[in-house]
């Protein structure tokens, strides 16, 4: 068993180590310029080719090198040579999206990039416009093939909803982001609701999109100012959205499950006399998870979440009545160095906190310390930590190969029925002791029976949905075939 464990730490491991560079570079608005982080001192570049416009929606991948993959203002995807990706253009089709396409969607983390999980030729990317009531009630699904057009990239497919609300039902003005399942392979992309408290939840595996799974926490955003804004924790266990009239919510996450727990709100406010220009229009964790700082558009507070009062702030930055240019979005680097861009552009350089693990001004904020190509502002790409690993000891720490099926094995393994309503009964038609494992569609184990070749689960107690029998060897603790079974009732 423990050569088991060590093969699967060894895989993960690798596969993580790869990971960290898909954030690599950032791509920034105006000439389209580049910070490349892959030396102690951030690299300035620009990207060859037409520009790109961008205002709040940007987002960007690199390779597993660290080179620039793709990047995208919401309306089109670009390869590293500066031009539109085959197959890339209009993301996203509405109006709104038309209307704006000069300019780039005016919508905060309204795209994501993705690896495909355990490919590293296919990419993924996740998107949304302003559909309807002049906010998103789709949510895109886009995906490139690397290979593709002599290697320059395709996209192969394009604007397939995962997501669609009806009616009266709207998502929030942004907000998108995403936190690597418990397996440490595939990711959880998140969206919040607007007018309610519902979350929308997806999880990309290797070979689909599960989803949406939703969840109703947490108080009610209202569609009045809600642009909305939102990050993981760089661990995961945690999560904060905020909007911009200032309410910011604080949940447990758990990366197994992708359920949230443990709400905790309090309101970002400026002081005076800046009083009533408030709110919250981004937020990041420090590298160690404890400090959340939160920002407006003239000020940036730091929050203590080891604090029995995390309501209580340090304010780190306050503009004067000569600041032009203020604050904006945040964004963590892989130096460990936080960065955010300006509210107003015409400034050649991005706010930079060299030591966000640090309490109060110790953390170390210089205004305009990190220099740039371009008059940035109101838009940093939208990145998560791609570098996060498995969580050990969760339940579900493991890979385990749904679609990746032993196919000899797999003929010898007989569910029926299914779909099963009351009960499965379940043979292995090869003489062995067995484990027969009955798994949900985050790889939480809901049923086990050990026995020689034959047994039964009762499914009556269990939702509708899919779920999968994972078939493991005790002779050798090897999975040995994995077969999908519908619960039906």
């Amino acid at each position: 068993m423990k050569k088991n464990i060590i093969s699967i730490f060894i895989i993960v491991s690798c596969f993580n180590s790869y990971a960290q560079m898909y954030a690599t570079q950032w791509v920034l608005s105006n000439n389209t310029s580049t910070l490349d982080f892959r030396i102690d001192t951030v690299a300035l570049d620009t990207v060859p080719g037409s520009s790109m416009p961008m205002i709040l929606t940007d987002a960007n991948i690199c390779d597993t090198e660290g080179s620039l993959l793709y990047y995208t203002n919401g309306f089109y995807i670009a390869g590293s040579n500066g031009e539109t990706l085959m197959n890339g253009d209009t993301l996203s089709p509405c109006s709104y999206t038309d209307e704006t396409y000069w300019e780039g969607l005016n919508l905060p983390q309204a795209a994501l990039f993705l690896p495909t999980p355990g490919n590293l030729r296919y990419y993924q990317l996740f998107h949304f416009s302003e559909d309807t009531f002049n906010r998103p009630n789709k949510i895109y699904h886009s995906v490139i093939d690397r290979e593709a057009n002599s290697g320059l990239g395709a996209v192969i497919e394009k604007n397939v909803p995962i997501l669609t609300l009806q009616g009266l039902e709207i998502l929030r003005g942004g907000g998108m982001t995403a936190c690597k399942h418990a397996n440490g392979r595939d990711y959880w992309i998140v969206m919040g609701g607007s007018n309610n408290n519902e979350f929308y939840k997806f999880l990309l595996t290797p070979n689909t999109v599960w989803g949406p799974f939703i969840q109703s926490i947490g108080p009610v955003f209202s569609s009045a100012d809600d642009i909305a804004y939102s990050k993981f924790s760089q661990d995961g266990s945690k999560y904060v959205t905020s909007c911009g009239e200032g309410l910011v919510l604080v949940m447990d996450f758990d990366r197994c499950s992708g359920e949230f727990s443990n709400p905790i709100t309090f309101v970002n406010n400026a002081p005076p006399p800046f009083q009533p220009i408030s709110g919250a229009v981004s937020e990041e964790f420090s590298p160690n998870d404890r400090f959340l700082y939160v920002c407006n558009v003239v000020n940036l507070n730091q929050y203590d979440l080891l604090s029995d009062t995390t309501h209580d702030s340090i304010e780190v930055y306050l503009a004067d009545s000569t600041d032009f240019y203020k604050m904006d979005m945040l964004q963590l680097a892989l130096n460990g160095k936080l960065y955010g861009c300006t509210w107003n552009g015409g400034l050649y350089a991005l706010h930079v906190i060299n030591s966000p693990d640090s309490l109060g001004s110790s953390c170390g904020f210089v205004y305009g310390g990190q220099p740039t190509l371009s008059l940035n502002s109101n838009e940093l790409p939208n990145m998560i930590n791609y570098n996060l690993g498995s969580l050990y000891g969760s339940g579900c720490d493991t890979i385990w190969p749904v679609g990746i099926e032993n196919v000899v094995a797999n003929n010898l393994l007989r569910i029926m029925p299914n779909p099963a309503d009351k009960y499965v009964y379940v043979e292995m038609g090869m003489q062995g002791n067995y484990e027969f494992d009955l798994l949900n569609m985050v790889g939480q184990i809901v049923d086990k029976k050990e026995t020689r070749q034959v047994d039964n689960f009762d499914t009556e107690r269990l939702a509708s949905g899919i779920y999968f029998l994972r078939v493991i060897d005790e002779s050798n603790i090897n999975n040995i075939a994995t077969k999908k079974l519908v619960v039906q009732h």
